[in-house]
């Protein structure tokens, strides 16, 4: 015999604001919920229900427009309220309200340094892709690994910054990166699940020239002449130094600039580079430019084929370069005319895996530093609120026809297309639950008579009015069950 003799979930879909006070359930529009007086049938707060010793019942509005629907209302008619079970405020062990969650892609970021690609050498990058989409589109989970001597039919060009010069020691990591990882995403096992970030590759260069394609993490010194006649002001031109479009913000004191702050760092600019700041009509104001490092983004391809300009001493320029790949698998859909219960919706986004391989294979622990965020599946997706209601339909015994040649045409005849509908497929759904426990009052080794059930109200959270409406109903009834002395708060975050 089972524990709970009578434990089931019931779902609604809430739509608009809740039917005002003494409302009749007969009057409830598609998706109207309310709390209603189990004895009267109209609509009431939980402390008058309380107040006048009934069971409260929890009621939406039927979705049906038709209570004659495939000419069949013997059993009640299809266009009643949706109504629960009766509701002891004493006996309410849980309320919970889940806001929606959104699907997020995985990520995997891989860093190097200067020293991760000696000449004579190949830099290996192995990506793994593992979840039900990899496993549903090859009947296992996929991996493929890309090396930094590049791919001519991915990269489309010879590359001839993947090749050492005379004398050279190390090849420019941004190169040797790139290169692995264009040619991973060029796989044909890969790419239906991996894609390049659109951030593209972050390089840091601490270079002794300037190279313009280059945003410079750019400092400025103590302004070492302040000029006269100047005027304090914001977005201020400068000139000199090797780089351009420094703009400054300037404090002026009797005519003097004392300070600068950085408005537009410009690029191209060098260490000891001195800037001289416009607007002054006597001495000119100057101060010197310090550079921490060059800091540019750049895609795979502007990384191989220009315009990034390859160090020829990455460890005297101290360059680094991170790729972020993320998961760009999206999974077939099927559309409303063919809708299926037992079609496939996939929620699981691909998780992927990176990794530094040496040249027999082995992971490579002493170069490069690798992270990796999870995917987050979407929760109460519109696909998952739309099943829930078609099994609260057939506990109800409303017909759902599928998997028949005519399957679309019945469905319409039995009146699903409503609350098809009414369900928004791509959207996730805030949810509202409720529990409700009554425990045993007999011998417990009899027949039981204990009851548990989960109620469930899903809510679209563009819905501002359905929102409001269950915030206030769930705050209510919470506070009533306190008021008995059982205290059942509202808990978020579910």
């Amino acid at each position: 015999m089972a524990y709970f003799n009578h434990s089931f979930c019931k779902s609604w879909l809430a739509v608009g604001a809740a039917p005002v006070a003494t409302t009749a359930t007969s009057a409830f529009t598609a998706g109207q919920m309310a709390l209603v007086d189990g004895t009267t049938y109209l609509v009431n707060t939980p402390a008058a229900i309380s107040a006048a010793g009934h069971h409260a019942l929890l009621v939406g509005g039927n979705f049906h427009p038709s209570d004659s629907i495939g000419n069949n209302p013997g059993h009640g008619g299809y266009q009643e309220s949706i109504k629960s079970k009766g509701i002891n405020f004493r006996y309410v062990s849980r309320l919970g309200v889940a806001a929606p969650v959104a699907p997020a892609k995985a990520t995997a970021k891989i860093c190097v340094g200067p020293t991760c690609a000696p000449c004579g050498s190949n830099m290996f990058v192995r990506i793994d892709v593992k979840g039900s989409p990899a496993l549903r589109f090859l009947n296992h989970n996929a991996y493929a690994i890309g090396d930094s001597s590049g791919d001519a039919a991915a990269n489309g060009a010879s590359l001839p910054g993947l090749c050492c010069a005379t004398g050279q020691t190390y090849l420019d990591p941004a190169m040797a990166l790139a290169a692995s990882m264009q040619m991973l995403l060029h796989d044909p096992i890969i790419m239906p699940f991996v894609a390049e970030d659109g951030a593209g590759m972050l390089v840091t260069k601490t270079a002794a020239s300037p190279q313009t394609d280059f945003d410079g993490a750019l400092t400025l010194g103590a302004v070492g002449v302040g000029g006269t006649t100047y005027v304090a002001a914001t977005n201020v031109p400068t000139t000199g130094g090797t780089g351009t479009g420094l703009t400054v913000d300037t404090t002026v004191v009797a005519g003097v600039v004392t300070a600068v702050a950085i408005n537009n760092p410009g690029n191209g600019y060098t260490a000891a580079d001195a800037i001289i700041i416009t607007g002054g009509s006597g001495t000119a104001a100057t101060t010197v430019a310090t550079i921490s490092a060059n800091i540019g983004g750049f895609t795979f391809n502007e990384i191989l084929n220009g315009p990034y300009v390859a160090s020829i001493d990455p460890v005297t320029d101290i360059v680094e370069a991170c790729s972020t790949v993320v998961g760009a698998y999206v999974d077939t859909k099927f559309g409303d005319c063919s809708f299926d219960t037992r079609d496939h919706y996939n929620k699981e986004p691909v998780q992927i895996i990176a990794s530094i391989l040496d040249e027999t294979g082995n992971p490579c622990n002493d170069c490069g530093v690798l992270t990796t965020t999870p995917g987050q599946m979407p929760q109460t997706s519109g696909e998952t609120v739309l099943r829930q209601l078609l099994l609260t339909e057939r506990y109800m015994q409303n017909p759902y026809n599928q998997g028949t040649a005519d399957s679309s045409r019945i469905q319409e005849i039995e009146g699903f297309d409503p609350i098809k509908t009414a369900v928004n497929r791509s959207t996730n759904y805030q949810v509202y639950y409720l529990q409700h426990s009554v425990p045993r009052f007999n011998n417990p080794s009899g027949v039981f008579d204990n009851d548990q059930y989960l109620y469930e109200v899903f809510v679209d959270p563009t819905d501002t009015a359905g929102v409001a409406a269950m915030d206030a109903l769930w705050a209510a009834i919470s506070a009533q069950a306190v008021a008995l002395g059982n205290v059942v708060l509202v808990e978020t975050g579910l």
